[in-house]
């Protein structure tokens, strides 16, 4: 959007080109205009700025979490759940600040720990729709169910069966 900015194109334009290139995953011709109105205002920086009301971690707070993380979870898991000691869970973040934290990215690195984080604007999209429904959906492609309750049994039996053959390690 920033390239066809400085190219002249209005925001029409631009949205246009979007709808083109994403479908009806553009963004709304409203946010298209507002980018526009900003870049030909001489905004040069694509990330979001600090506004009011948007809250900060304090270095406090992560200073915090960190050691809560480190002196609390891993004994927790080691008492509870062994195997994320041997196979490092996908971690899922829901993008909370503290959570986002580089220190707690820092020691979710040092213990080989993935972290997924929630897709930003999208609250209702989370990363597992993308990694554990193909899962479910793997086993069931091309079969065609007579009624109802054979699919609900069939998606049953995928969700009992992902954990027992290990191909939601991590996940589960």
């Amino acid at each position: 959007m920033k390239i066809e900015c400085a190219r002249g194109h209005t925001p029409q334009q631009c949205h246009q080109g979007l709808q083109e290139a994403c479908g009806e995953y553009a963004l709304p011709y409203r946010t298209v205009a507002r980018w526009v109105k900003a870049f030909n205002k001489g905004r040069q920086n694509v990330a979001d700025m600090r506004r009011p009301g948007h809250p900060s971690v304090s270095e406090e707070v992560a200073q915090y979490y960190f050691p809560f993380l480190e002196h609390n979870l891993q004994p927790a898991l080691r008492k509870k759940q062994r195997h994320f000691l041997q196979n490092p869970p996908i971690n899922l973040q829901d993008n909370a600040r503290p959570h986002a934290a580089q220190a707690v990215a820092d020691l979710f690195d040092q213990w080989s720990w993935e972290v997924l984080y929630h897709p930003p604007y999208s609250p209702d999209l989370s990363p597992c729709d993308f990694d554990l429904i193909p899962k479910i959906k793997e086993p069931l492609h091309g079969i065609c169910f007579r009624t109802v309750s054979e699919s609900l049994q069939a998606v049953d039996h995928s969700i009992r069966t992902i954990n027992t053959t290990g191909a939601a390690k991590g996940i589960l």
